[in-house]
Formats: C-alpha cells, sequence, structure tokens
C-alpha cells in the first residue's frame, strides 16, 4: 500500500491549518517558513510577494495590534506529483472602525493554495481567495452604522463589507476578485486545473 499520498494530504493540511494561526498570532518566522521564495498573495488588500504580504502585516499589527482571525475548516486537496490544489474553508473575522463606532465583519470564503514540494516539504507557491459572502455587525448592539448605500452596491457581492471596512480604513481594495458563479471564478479553476496538470 503507497502511503504518501496519505503523508502528503495530512502535510498539506497541516500547512493550511497552520497559515491562519501563524498569521493571527504574529508568528512571523514560521508564516514565511510556508511559502517558496517566489510565492504570491492575492487578498482584498494586497496582491504581490507573499513576502511584501508578511512585511505589511507586521507593520500593521504593529500599528493597531492583531485585528483579524481566520477559522479553518474543511480541505479538500488534488495532488499530481510535487504539485497540489488544496481549498479550504475558511472564516474570517475583523474587528475595526467604521465611522466612529467598532464593527465586526465576518467573511465566509475558500482559500485556494497552490502548493509544491520544495526542499521536501510542502510549501504555497500561490494564494488566492474566492469570496463567498460577508456581514457587518455593530460590536455595541445598542450602536448603529450608516453605510453608504451606493458605495457598498459598488463592491463584489461576496466581499462588499469587508471591502468597504478596508476601503474606510485607506486600503486600495483589490477588484473582481473571485466570487460565487463569477467569470474571475472560473478562470482561477481553469487556470488552476492547468497549472496542476502540467
Amino acid at each position: 500500500m503507497n502511503l504518501q499520498p496519505l503523508l502528503d494530504r495530512a502535510a498539506i493540511t497541516e500547512a493550511v491549518n497552520n497559515w491562519g494561526l501563524w498569521r493571527d498570532t504574529g508568528r512571523w518566522d514560521r508564516l514565511r517558513a510556508l511559502y517558496v521564495p517566489d510565492a504570491i498573495m492575492h487578498t482584498t488588500w494586497f496582491v504581490g510577494p507573499a513576502s511584501e504580504f508578511i512585511d505589511r502585516s507586521i507593520e500593521a499589527a504593529k500599528r493597531a495590534g492583531p485585528r483579524g482571525q481566520h477559522f479553518v475548516g474543511a480541505c479538500a486537496i488534488e495532488l499530481n506529483g510535487d504539485k497540489a490544489i488544496a481549498e479550504t474553508r475558511m472564516m474570517l473575522l475583523l474587528r475595526a472602525p467604521l465611522h466612529a463606532v467598532e464593527v465586526d465583519v465576518t467573511c465566509y470564503c475558500r482559500a485556494y493554495d497552490r502548493f509544491v514540494r520544495h526542499d521536501g516539504a510542502w510549501r504555497i507557491q500561490m494564494r488566492e481567495n474566492i469570496y463567498e459572502k460577508d456581514r457587518l455587525d455593530p460590536v455595541d448592539p445598542s450602536a448603529s452604522v450608516t453605510l453608504d448605500a451606493d458605495e457598498l452596491a459598488r463592491r463584489p457581492h461576496g466581499y462588499r463589507h469587508l471591502a468597504y471596512v478596508q476601503a474606510s480604513g485607506g486600503a486600495n481594495v483589490t477588484p473582481d476578485l473571485p466570487v460565487p458563479g463569477s467569470e474571475a471564478l472560473a478562470r482561477l479553476y481553469a487556470q488552476g486545473a492547468r497549472w496542476l496538470s502540467d
């Protein structure tokens, strides 16, 4: 019996789980070790080298402290030799000020990771996210916050509240990220399938 696929899946699942915990708790050196040197990150607020994503995350944590949490769920993995794609259910919780009211944003998404075997270990080559739906709630139930309906409607439905809060804080929000039923999601799946089969 060939146990290698089971070992590979276990190692990839562990890496996905560690990403969330290490990102949220500021274990930056361990987080860096999850990526290959030229890895790429795609998020609502950043697209570029994973090393720069981590550097900017460190600076943000120094300014405002830890504001986000990632809860990781079921992980489906496709293997092909030294390549793999892991698609993982995830929930992002973000606490931030909006119009002088502290709010919580809950975003349901899926991480879509391209993994490669690098120096004998599974490492992330590219991480993208698929944004399914989100919501916004005042931390204080007695508080109220008024959103600009036109501005909110301009944001993609899968991450419109998250984008609204991030943009209000000065972030340049990435447009056209994958959401259910979108052309961006179809492209992501097609590109991933081609990459995995090459």
